[in-house]
């Protein structure tokens, strides 16, 4: 249990944070296709023998440079390459997979067991998550002006380019390291749930980019014990969760607007 915490919250923090540029950004089902693409690269890791972190990092590496590239405007839409991307890796994940004979590691590719973390695994996903926080603090305005304002970035001799690809990676190596421990399920439920809750309880980025944090640790901790209490299964109940977060948090909203009003 207390390297399923230490796991847990490790991805919760990282996730949280980085699910506030991506709701904001419109761009939640990247996270969804890199959740997708992290559990191929583990697939095909599965069925070629190879190693299960390496493979699944650097697929998701290589589709967070791919889908930030594909941000660029073009012809196509960027959503419809994120649609592809997630189309491909869900398709290609079930198709490796029906050739494995590695069930419960299949299982675990797909649904997660966060109970079944190694110290070596939980203090991987630690150091991700201290890699990722430490980064966006450290260049939190750089990120929110090429996120939120390009144009004005672009003008202002910013590389929005570059901080996208960064950006993007930072999400592809988070979503990796959280799919190989908890799940794609829980994992994109953390990169997404936590932020869209916050922003709908609090005014202005500053109050999300702390209470999304909040949540989702607050939802991991709870999952773990109240799944332990229940025995339930600790990822889809932790997921449910957070998804019960988000009414709760509208409705906090609205009551605050009420009483402003």
């Amino acid at each position: 249990m207390r390297l399923a915490a230490v796991t847990g919250v490790g991805a919760a923090l990282a996730l949280s944070v980085l699910g506030v540029y991506m709701v904001l950004k419109r761009v939640v089902f990247v996270g969804l296709t890199l959740a997708n693409v992290a559990t191929l690269g583990a697939a095909l890791a599965l069925a070629l023998h190879w190693p299960l972190h390496l493979c699944s990092v650097l697929a998701t590496v290589a589709a967070a440079v791919a889908l930030a590239v594909a941000a660029a405007p073009r012809r196509v839409p960027a959503e419809a390459v994120v649609g592809w991307g997630f189309a491909a890796a869900s398709a290609l994940t079930v198709l490796v997979l029906a050739r494995t004979s590695a069930d419960g590691d299949a299982m675990r590719l797909l649904f997660g067991n966060v109970l079944a973390i190694s110290r070596l695994e939980a203090a991987l996903m630690a150091a991700v998550a201290v890699l990722v926080v430490a980064v966006h603090v450290a260049f939190a305005r750089r990120f929110v002006l090429v996120v939120f304002d390009p144009e004005t970035a672009r003008a202002a001799g910013i590389a929005t380019g570059a901080w996208t690809v960064l950006l993007y990676l930072t999400v592809g190596s988070a979503t990796a390291a959280a799919v190989h421990e908890t799940g794609a399920l829980l994992a994109f439920a953390l990169l997404t749930l936590p932020a869209t809750a916050a922003l709908l309880a609090t005014r202005g980025l500053t109050a999300a980019f702390l209470a999304a944090p909040a949540i989702a640790v607050t939802a991991v901790v709870a999952g773990l014990l109240l799944s332990f209490a229940w025995d339930l299964p600790t990822g889809p109940f932790t997921v449910a969760l957070l998804a019960a977060a988000v009414p709760l948090a509208g409705m906090i909203g609205r009551l605050r607007r009420r009483a402003r009003g």
